[in-house]
């Protein structure tokens, strides 16, 4: 059966509705899909903790099981208890986060929960948006994200957008109007050296520079 969609809407510096706020957290605790706009691109996630939330994340866009999906988080902080963040990276987070940098680490112990069958590593983000900022903090929780498209079609850059597609598929919708429209920079570092794995948002010179 399909869920019945909640569909919020907010634009500009308005805040978020409380409502909508709860019945976002509400979903994701009990393992529900949403739909939300981030820095980069629409968001489609559900708590990373519950296997069979993400589960029906990959039904609905047709992703492949063997794509792990990135994990977004609302604070540096919250990211030190589920990954382990070497000098470097740690510099690059601090310039970087919140905002379009997605770092692929190693899990702490407590995060290897949330490992991918077959992965050792995870990609995490703190996104800057004051909607998904504010969501992820009220939820307490490390999100499974990806972008709001059906695998294989461009990612979804307007609320407009995001409601036509996963209306019926996703508990709940957040739409705030248009986002940045280019999806995040993915790197990793290995030993000392910087790895641009996606090219996104920040270029290689922008990641470099101190």
């Amino acid at each position: 059966m399909k869920p019945r969609s909640r569909v919020f809407r907010t634009r500009g510096s308005r805040p978020l509705p409380s409502a909508a706020v709860r019945a976002v957290c509400a979903a994701v605790r009990k393992g529900g899909v949403v739909v939300f706009p981030t820095d980069t691109v629409y968001g489609i996630g559900a708590c990373a903790l519950l296997p069979e939330a993400s589960a029906r994340i990959y039904a609905i866009k047709g992703r492949h099981p063997r794509k792990p999906l990135p994990i977004l988080i609302d604070s540096l902080e919250a990211a030190r208890r589920w990954v382990r963040l070497g000098s470097t990276a740690l510099a690059l987070a601090r310039r970087h986060w919140p905002g379009p940098l997605t770092l692929v680490l190693p899990p702490t112990p407590q995060g290897r929960c949330l490992l991918a069958p077959g992965t050792r590593t995870l990609a995490v983000r703190v996104p800057a948006h004051p909607v998904a900022l504010r969501l992820l903090a009220a939820s307490g929780l490390p999100w499974a994200v990806t972008s709001a498209n059906r695998s294989g079609a461009p990612a979804v850059a307007d609320g407009a957008g995001a409601v036509r597609q996963f209306r019926g598929l996703a508990e709940v919708i957040v739409d705030a109007g248009r986002t940045g429209g280019t999806e995040s920079t993915v790197a990793a570092i290995r030993g000392a050296r910087l790895c641009v794995l996606r090219a996104g948002t920040l270029t290689r010179k922008e990641l470099s520079s101190r």
